[in-house]
């Protein structure tokens, strides 16, 4: 079991693309091209978030990323840390999500939007301390939970969101959701 930080892990990415690119930059631009083309598709209606499953987590994530990473939709073997986070440890991953997604499945109705806010910050901090992919995990969250909450009727505007306050509460929610909680509460609606 290795253990790997944001520098280490540029570096395996690019060692271990699809593409043969050997520039960081190069990587970037290339890995964002991709992902748009299917988050696009995506929302066409070529690829639907039907199960909300671990599988059905790492279908996602194998479809966003595909067309870039060999590793598309398998769940880490390394241990991550992104600045001073440490994410599920790898010897646990597949327990937590077992336990996170059947939480998911068996989560009742919502009875009011600040419910949902409360509920969808926890889910979205859940997943992200899950971590389960060596890239994409942020975005392949932000689609799954945007997906469940339209399947319990609540829309997520996720693009009204002002990024750096996005971020910021993101980092924060792993010791504190509430700032996750205000933006999900500010950003959501009934479809």
């Amino acid at each position: 079991m290795e253990k790997y930080n944001e520098r280490d892990n540029d570096n395996y990415l690019l060692q271990h693309n699809l593409l043969g690119i050997d520039s960081q930059e190069e990587l970037k631009k290339a890995e964002s091209l991709s992902f748009s083309l299917r988050a696009a598709a995506l929302e066409q209606g070529e690829f639907s978030v039907d199960s909300f499953t671990m599988m059905g987590f790492q279908d996602l994530h194998f479809y966003l990323f595909q067309d870039i990473y060999p590793f598309a939709g398998e769940f880490r073997d390394v241990q991550l840390m992104k600045g001073n986070t440490r994410f599920c440890q790898v010897q646990f991953l597949e327990s937590y999500a077992i336990d996170l997604f059947r939480e998911l499945n068996e989560e009742p109705s919502w009875n009011s939007l600040k419910e949902a806010a409360n509920r969808l910050a926890y889910f979205k901090s859940e997943l992200n301390m899950l971590h389960p992919f060596r890239e994409g995990n942020g975005r392949t969250t932000r689609i799954y939970i945007r997906a469940y909450a339209i399947k319990r009727g609540i829309d997520w505007s996720y693009e009204t969101i002002d990024r750096d306050r996005y971020m910021q509460a993101m980092i924060q929610s792993v010791v504190d959701i509430g700032e996750l909680q205000e933006l999900f509460t500010e950003s959501i609606n009934y479809v």
